[in-house]
């Protein structure tokens, strides 16, 4: 997850935009076509980075070919160690320290760290229910309800009525709409060539 400047010399060749894709559940994209080829997985994975613009790419070589996001720069899946939970990016990095919790305004979890942002894939959302802890006795909701919630404009002056008990801790979660992802977080979800230049 390293920011690279723009002061990075390589030799002149263009960039790509409109060709990658990251989807909600961490599948890399070609046009909308899922990548399965293991080794151009991995090497998308290996030099996966962002610019001083927020714009996310992988380095191909003297050539950058920057990344249109569905939601944010990182999809994030849960993973067992002997009884601790953790989660990973969808470039095999494990978060190693969580600083918030946030709940979106269509029900989807995510996580921040550092500058960074995740959204938690959907296929690992109902196992979280599992660590969902009631700010009183009048706060339990279920996450199939949570989209319901009114998301205020000062959002981060409140919080979502329940925690979540993870590794004998306890998070709060704050609410956040999906449209201030990228301002909130610095990054360009849709990053695209300057004008009059083609895709690629």
């Amino acid at each position: 997850m390293l920011t690279l400047g723009s002061d990075n010399k390589w030799p002149n060749v263009p960039d790509v935009y409109n060709w990658l894709e990251l989807d909600n559940r961490g599948n890399w994209c070609i046009k909308n076509e899922k990548i399965s080829h293991k080794g151009l997985i991995k090497f998308i994975n290996d030099h996966y980075s962002s610019d001083d613009k927020g714009r996310w790419f992988f380095q191909n070589g003297p050539q950058r070919v920057f990344v249109k996001l569905h939601s944010t720069p990182f999809i994030l899946s849960i993973a067992l160690n002997d009884d601790v939970i953790y989660f990973k990016t969808q470039t095999n990095q494990v978060i190693q320290q969580i600083e918030q919790f946030w709940l979106d305004n269509n029900g989807r979890l995510l996580l921040s760290w550092d500058q960074y942002l995740g959204l938690l894939s959907d296929r690992d959302l109902s196992m979280m229910s599992d660590y969902i802890v009631p700010v009183n006795a009048n706060g339990q909701q279920e996450f199939d309800q949570i989209s319901d919630l009114d998301i205020p404009s000062s959002f981060s002056e409140n919080k979502i009525p329940f925690n979540l008990k993870l590794n004998n801790r306890l998070y709060d979660i704050r609410p956040i709409r999906e449209r201030d992802f990228s301002q909130l977080f610095n990054f360009e979800p849709n990053p695209a060539p300057p004008v009059g230049s083609p895709d690629c």
